[in-house]
């Protein structure tokens, strides 16, 4: 049987997936990838060094189509790559080259959720999971059929981080699972894609600063869907920016008049501070301003503040 590979994209669990396909006894010719995004915490310089441990061929590049890289599958009848979080479209002639083609790792609940920030965006959405998928690349984007699947539960407790660390565990699996259908069948599929469905576009920074008016459960939604690794959900504070990392909704048991965004109550044992949205009261219990990470008590000493929008 065929056992060689490439690996083509970025991240930890396309890190992971090389390593654990390494020890199953899959090849690799050869790791194709890109600057990281900073809140990846796999770099290049770490795909290179693992290159060079299982003695494949490394590529920093965003040009697939280079001729060393078409050579090489080519040379060594390479006829299946494994590629996740690589950000630019595959050309047909590149396809082309592989007889099974090229397995891609996507986060979404396909044929929705295609495209960008799927995670985020499933969190501020309000699902209750979602799928990492492996599927069969097409030119038109997520639409290949998948050929694995493990659904991630997301609670009302869940953050994006947690999604994230349960997709590094499964993606391995789903890879292994993946090659060995499609190598015995050609044809094999679970779900045929298709090219209609909901698509995510990228969210940027600054989406992330807290509308006070908006509803609790949105509030915390955003704050979920910003937290690490990504930059945060923000407010300001006397012209400060204040990065809220982790908070909780708090039903009061009584009505309560309050301006959003205003600090309703300080728990000076647990650190934690107590503010209203317009239906509900979020208790905050971390916090960054300035880039110190704080016990939100320790900042803010008074209930005559007020978080702007």
């Amino acid at each position: 049987m065929n056992n060689t590979l490439i690996a083509i994209g970025r991240s930890k669990l396309l890190y992971d997936s090389i390593i654990y396909l390494k020890n199953k006894g899959y090849i690799f010719k050869a790791i194709i990838t890109d600057k990281a995004y900073g809140e990846y915490d796999i770099k290049e310089d770490d795909f290179e060094k693992l290159a060079g441990d299982i003695s494949a061929q490394f590529h920093l590049t965003n040009n697939l189509s280079s001729q060393n890289i078409k050579q090489l599958i080519i040379n060594e009848n390479i006829d299946l790559a494994i590629s996740a979080n690589w950000k630019y479209i595959f050309e047909s002639s590149y396809l082309n080259l592989f007889k099974n083609g090229i397995l891609n790792l996507h986060l979404g609940n396909l044929p929705d959720y295609k495209g960008n920030a799927t995670a985020n965006w499933a969190i501020l959405n309000g699902e209750k999971f979602i799928y990492a998928n492996v599927h069969k690349v097409e030119i038109d984007l997520d639409t290949g059929d998948i050929l694995s699947r493990a659904k991630i539960e997301i609670s009302e407790n869940t953050y994006i981080a947690d999604i994230l660390a349960d997709t590094c565990k499964v993606a391995p699996l789903l890879f292994e699972e993946a090659i060995a259908k499609i190598r015995e069948n050609p044809e094999y599929f679970i779900e045929a894609g298709s090219k209609k469905g909901m698509r995510c576009y990228p969210r940027l920074p600054e989406y992330n600063q807290i509308n006070w008016f908006d509803s609790g459960e949105n509030i915390f939604r955003l704050i979920r869907a910003s937290s690490r690794p990504y930059s945060g959900a923000f407010t300001f504070l006397d012209n400060k920016k204040i990065i809220i990392w982790r908070a909780n909704i708090v039903r009061p048991e009584n009505s309560f008049l309050a301006v959003p965004g205003h600090i309703v109550e300080i728990d000076k044992e647990s650190g934690s501070i107590f503010v209203a949205c317009k239906d509900v009261f979020l208790k905050i219990t971390e916090i960054e301003v300035e880039n110190d990470i704080l016990k939100p008590a320790s900042f803010l000493k008074s209930i005559r503040l007020r978080f702007r929008s």
